[in-house]
């Protein structure tokens, strides 16, 4: 469990991270400004949520599937952060936020970072046969 957790917390500081350099590059690039609408700390906070989160799905996911864990579980979780990206689609942004259209490209990749870190991470998790 520990292991686990411990996993969901670097994929999620990570993602974190990665969706507030990518957050600058973005607005900085197009000139764009949303900081009403998304935060540093929110990206950060709601990439280690989801990656915990992930972490608990994973532990009790284990429990009962004994085969193939690992490729149900990332199908799982990949189906889960499609489904987190519809939500984009419908968010009310303030009216004086200049080019709301561009929100869309700001935000869907910070939606695919925590699946794309929790790859990544994955095989410093995993136990290797001695």
């Amino acid at each position: 469990m520990k292991t686990t957790f411990f996993h969901g917390m670097l994929a999620g500081i990570l993602a974190g991270i990665a969706s507030v350099v990518y957050s600058q590059v973005y607005c900085q690039a197009l000139l764009l400004n949303f900081s009403k609408v998304v935060n540093a700390s929110g990206m950060i906070g709601a990439s280690i949520f989801g990656c915990v989160l992930a972490s608990l799905g994973y532990h009790f996911f284990s429990k009962f599937v004994r085969r193939n864990v690992n490729t149900w579980f990332n199908i799982i979780f990949l189906i889960l952060t499609f489904a987190s990206c519809i939500g984009i689609f419908s968010a009310e942004l303030p009216m004086d936020i200049e080019s709301p259209e561009m929100f869309i490209g700001l935000t869907m990749p910070m939606h695919l970072f925590p699946f794309m870190f929790w790859l990544a991470v994955k095989p410093l998790f995993e136990k290797r046969p001695a």
